[in-house]
């Protein structure tokens, strides 16, 4: 794969060779991080290329932009060496600022069309799956920031996943997205460096549901009442029950259920895997850990790879937990990117 380097006024693009390939990587968290990491030595070669590694400028690798954001030099002797971090182009999201701003009950997509409005800075946006599946959220006075601060805002209150590609962004149920895969990860026998967080404080077993009312205020099917298989091992532990009037079928309200029961310890963490796989982000991976007799599918939230290592193992984030992910903005401000 070719690192290819482009001005800021995107008149220039050259082939950036002599990439310290070990030192390259790409790290990708869920509604956080995308980003590369790489030193470059100024050679004979590359001297031209060399030049157009600047502040602002972009980096073009695997089918997707980023911009140099924080960038450091070293001189030894004649030797020049530029340790650089680039953020995906969507965070360039916080250039754009919505000024207007609206109340009420709100969907997702309603949310996304006031984000983005007219002046949308090329981003585009699609939201997956039927709106059904994202809750509609009383807003008050939305808008009045800028469009990563209100985009993350959106993430936080609708319970979404964000995937991008360049200023392409979509946008799924979080826990929706993501495919089986049928190769565990053991604690402690897979691994290598290990630090997981295994919380049973908000574990819960049963869950009520109601769903939309009459005129008379009659319910259109009576309340449902759904009791995890995990109730046999852990008790009855209720959870907060889900109104909403979106629901007029005892069945949908059923899956949903299912769903926002939080019936499983919630588990995060982060492996270092001893082996190489072809695990990718927002798979889902049984997860196996003897001590509590946890055996249990858990979603990868984040990922560090070395493309140009490819005998180097994964840095992988995993998570099943339903809390909401660190802010992105918290993030980014912790990188010096804004």
């Amino acid at each position: 794969m070719d690192i290819i380097i482009r001005n800021y006024e995107g008149t220039r693009e050259e082939i950036l060779s002599d990439v310290d390939k070990g030192s390259f990587s790409r790290k990708i968290e869920e509604n956080q991080t995308y980003e590369l990491d790489f030193d470059v030595t100024q050679t004979e070669r590359n001297k031209i290329a060399f030049d157009l590694v600047q502040h602002e400028s972009s980096i073009l690798f695997d089918g997707q932009e980023f911009i140099i954001k924080q960038m450091s030099s070293n001189a030894s002797g004649s030797s020049v060496t530029k340790s650089i971090t680039g953020a995906h182009i969507y965070t360039t999201m916080q250039d754009g600022y919505q000024y207007n701003t609206l109340t009420g009950r709100r969907s997702i997509s309603q949310l996304l069309s006031h984000v983005f409005g007219s002046e949308n800075l090329g981003f585009t946006w699609e939201v997956i799956d039927s709106e059904e599946k994202f809750s509609t959220v009383e807003q008050e006075n939305f808008g009045g920031d800028n469009y990563l601060k209100l985009v993350q805002e959106i993430i936080e209150d609708y319970d979404a996943t964000m995937l991008v590609d360049n200023k392409h962004l979509s946008f799924y149920p979080r826990g929706d997205y993501g495919k089986k895969i049928n190769e565990p990860i053991r604690y402690k026998y897979n691994t290598d460096s290990v630090d997981f967080d295994i919380d049973t404080l908000n574990l819960k077993t049963q869950i009520r549901g109601f769903g939309k009312q009459d005129d008379d205020d009659n319910y259109f099917f009576d309340p449902i009442i759904y009791t995890s298989p995990e109730a046999e091992k852990w008790g009855i532990r209720i959870q907060d029950p889900i109104e909403d009037d979106r629901y007029t079928v005892a069945g949908n309200m059923k899956k949903r259920l299912k769903k926002e029961l939080n019936d499983k310890p919630d588990v995060s963490g982060s492996v270092s895997l001893k082996f190489n796989s072809d695990i990718n982000i927002f798979d889902w991976v049984p997860f196996i850990y003897e001590p509590i007799n946890l055996n249990t599918y858990i979603q990868v939230v984040g990922i560090t790879d070395y493309p140009f290592l490819p005998n180097e193992p994964l840095e992988v984030t995993l998570s099943n937990t339903k809390k909401t992910m660190t802010s992105i903005l918290a993030n980014l401000k912790k990188k010096g990117v804004i």
